[in-house]
This record gives C-alpha cells, structure tokens and sequence, in this order.
C-alpha cells in the first residue's frame, strides 16, 4: 500500500477509539458537535446513517458512498443561461455561491444532503457540466498549504534571468493574446503527490481568467471564462503526460437508467483545485493580478472550515453494519465528508464557513489542517 507524506497521514480508526468518544444518533446536531470537539482529546462516533436510502438499496456501504458522491445532490449555482446574457451580468462567482448557498441555512440539517456544486459553460466545444465535491475544495486547499510549505522547483525569475528555487506550486502560463481576453488562458501546474516517492502532477488547467483591466466595450468576460474552467492532459513528443491520480482517471461516470443528465461532465479533483490556486498565488505575487482571486470559481475553505475538516479526518468514527470488525466502527468516506460539509455552510453560513478571508484566515501556506 502506498504510504502517504508525514503532512497527509491522519489517525487510524485504533487511535481515534483512545481518545475521549462521545456518541451522536441524531442528524440534528452533528455538525456543531463535531465543531466542538477538541482536536487533541475527543471524538465522535456517528450513529446515524449518512448516505440516502436511494444509493443504499442492494449495495455495501462503501458502494453507496461511491454511488452517492458521483451521483448524489448537487447545488446549482445561479448563473447565466447564455453568452451574450454572462456579458451583462456584474457578479462575479463569489456572488453567485454566496446567493446559492444562502439557501442551505432554511433547511434543516438532517435535509441537506447536497455533496457539492454545479455550472456550466457558456461557450465552447466542451459544455459539459463542472461539478465541484465539497470534500475536494478542502483537500485541494490542504494540498496548496503543503506545496507552499513543502514542495520545491527551479523556475527563471523575468527580472534577472537566472534560475531560483521557489516553493509552491509550479505554474507556466501561455496566454494568446488574441483569445485570452474572451476565452481565458491555458496553463500548464505541477502539483505535488500526496504519497510517498511519488512524482509531482502536471496537467494542464484551460480557460483561466488572466486578464486584468476591464475591456473598453463594458462586456463582462471574466464570468463566462470561469464558469469554463477545465482540467486537460498536456502532450509531449513522446505523448501524454501522466498528470492525474488512478481515483481521478477512474471515475467515470455510468448513467443510471433513471438519471436525466446524460452529458459527461467534468468532476473537480483536489489537485485541480490547489493547481488553480497556485495560479492565483503566480498572478498576485508576480504579476500584481487580481483576476484569478476575483473570478475564481472554486468556495475557498476559512480556517474555521479547515479546522472542522480536520476533525472529520482525525476525530470521527461512524458506525457501519455491513463491517465484519467487532466495532463496525470505520472513519467517513468522500460522500459522508461531503454532506457533513455542507450542513457545516448552512449551519455556519457561507462567509463564515465557505469563503476564504485573507485578513481574518490568513494565508494558506499558515493553515492548520
């Protein structure tokens, strides 16, 4: 089995059992349970079941987690219907989540069983659907806090010309002039792994929104751009280059017969998500840029968040029937985390939970995970 890099490792199942274990068997207060616990003392076993009955039906637990997070609820983001329509809209995508979520706080906690977000494109070949795992904004984010703590590349510096080392996440731009203003940039990132041995990832993210100073026609391009976002494999002379991980490479998506949403789509990885803001980081540092940070489609996780994510990695336990161990007691899939993240923006609200303030939170690279 792969070994996972010492910032990435979490508490075994064994462990987390030392700690002081409360017990939960209701939906209603999960979430400002979990919130409470202390990091270095508690833990919470989850007696309640998360996932919905519709993915449970004839299926192990860990096949309807699986089912849940590729199909499960999504969020759909309030957003232009067409191109010309983006053009005249002055939100930006901050505007448009703080909008869509602000309806997660009218339902009851047990209710929200949402596992992420949704846009859509308006331009282009690819119109397929973005959707966005919730678990994977705050994996994505600790993912960039390690590569600006821990991961090193040689790159030349413009003003000087030679070669320095840097921290991060690598990032060549190659902006058309032409076609950068309306259709965004493509970027080749390099992204560390989160195992041991492992050679960083280099994929390509395209139609980045780069440009700065606001068009003389008043069009508002950098809406459209964003919600066009996409991963892409970048090529060599000898083919492609491996850039995403084996999870990331086998999900695919199957129909179900009764599912009306037939298109493929575009699922973001946690990888996708510290590349863009790698991105962000190269534009503001070195180029005095705001318009990744401003158009930014990704819900950027608060420190507040980040601690809650990392007591559902290192705190909580559920208990799970199907399991042949004497406790039945196994830690939360990508599905559960999801959800639990979800309630977490209704029952916080989306500025406190969902959106990253650099004066009250900090930088990344500062974040406790």
């Amino acid at each position: 089995m792969t070994k996972r890099k010492a910032f990435f490792q979490e508490r075994t199942p064994a462990e987390i059992r030392k700690l002081s274990v409360s017990q939960g068997y209701s939906h209603r207060d999960l979430v400002q349970r979990i919130d409470d616990l202390a990091p270095e003392s508690d833990a919470l076993e989850i007696r309640t079941i998360m996932i919905p009955h519709r993915f449970r039906r004839g299926n192990t637990s860990a096949e309807a987690s699986r089912k849940c997070y590729k199909h499960g609820s999504l969020i759909g983001l309030l957003q232009p219907k067409g191109l010309a329509e983006s053009y005249e809209w002055s939100d930006i995508p901050l505007d448009l989540r703080a909008q869509s979520f602000k309806s997660l706080e009218e339902i009851n906690q047990a209710d929200i069983n949402y596992v992420g977000y949704s846009f859509r494109p308006v331009f282009g070949r690819d119109r397929g659907k973005r959707v966005v795992p919730f678990v994977n904004l705050a994996e994505g984010a600790r993912l960039f806090t390690y590569a600006e703590n821990n991961s090193k590349f040689r790159q030349r510096d413009k003003s000087t010309g030679n070669m320095v080392e840097k921290r991060g996440i690598r990032v060549d731009a190659y902006p058309d002039a032409k076609r950068v203003l309306k259709e965004g940039a493509s970027v080749v990132v390099q992204v560390p792994s989160r195992s041991e041995k492992k050679p960083k990832y280099a994929f390509g993210l395209n139609h980045v929104p780069y440009v700065s100073n606001a068009p003389m026609d008043g069009k508002n391009y950098g809406l459209s751009i964003s919600l066009a976002l996409g991963p892409s494999l970048i090529t060599s002379e000898d083919g492609f280059v491996d850039g995403r991980t084996e999870h990331t490479k086998y999900d695919i998506r199957y129909t179900e017969d009764d599912d009306q949403e037939g298109s493929p789509l575009v699922r973001f990885a946690p990888q996708d998500v510290a590349g863009y803001l790698g991105v962000v980081k190269k534009q503001l540092s070195e180029e005095h840029n705001i318009t990744g940070l401003t158009f930014n489609p990704f819900a950027l996780p608060s420190q507040h968040q980040a601690d809650f994510y990392g007591k559902l990695n290192n705190n909580v336990l559920i208990f799970d029937p199907s399991l042949g161990t004497k406790d039945k007691l196994r830690k939360l899939h990508l599905a559960e985390k999801s959800i639990l993240l979800a309630r977490a923006i209704g029952h916080f609200g989306h500025d406190d939970f969902a959106y990253w303030d650099p004066i009250r939170d900090g930088v990344y690279k500062d974040f406790n995970w």
